[in-house]
């Protein structure tokens, strides 16, 4: 299991940029079944459950965000539409992703080590007002 995962990773990792999840989603094609996949319908709520779940806790601390996008990711695997779409936000997203890591590679240590404290607990005393006056 953990051989396959491996070879898929480094197969999606070594397709062009802009294809990725196209090509993802063509390999899964290929290796599915014709007419109704239980696998495939699996594959396409748990991805959903995951996304949406993330959705709905990403004010909270944890990984929302990072479990959303990975809820995509298993959507994109499936359905087309999905990785168009994540094909498209690579290649929108990924300028400003190079130039952000340029700046956090010339921060401080000690400005980043403050920013990685800060923001989570910021983050959670969000969550906790938001839960707080839900409850009110």
């Amino acid at each position: 299991m953990f051989r396959r995962l491996r070879e898929d990773w480094q197969r999606f990792k070594a397709s062009k940029s802009g294809f990725r999840f196209r090509d993802r989603y063509r390999r899964r094609k290929r290796r599915g079944q014709s007419g109704f996949d239980f696998r495939k319908a699996l594959y396409i709520v748990g991805g959903l459950v995951i996304a949406i779940t993330s959705l709905l806790l990403a004010p909270l601390p944890g990984p929302g965000w990072g479990t959303f996008f990975g809820g995509l990711m298993i959507l994109a695997g499936e359905l087309l539409i999905v990785a168009r779409f994540l094909d498209r936000a690579e290649m929108i997203l990924r300028g400003p992703g190079r130039r952000a890591k340029g700046v956090w590679v010339r921060l401080p240590a000690a400005v980043r080590i403050l920013i990685g404290v800060i923001v989570p607990v910021c983050g959670a005393a969000l969550g906790l007002w938001a839960l707080l006056s839900v409850l009110r």
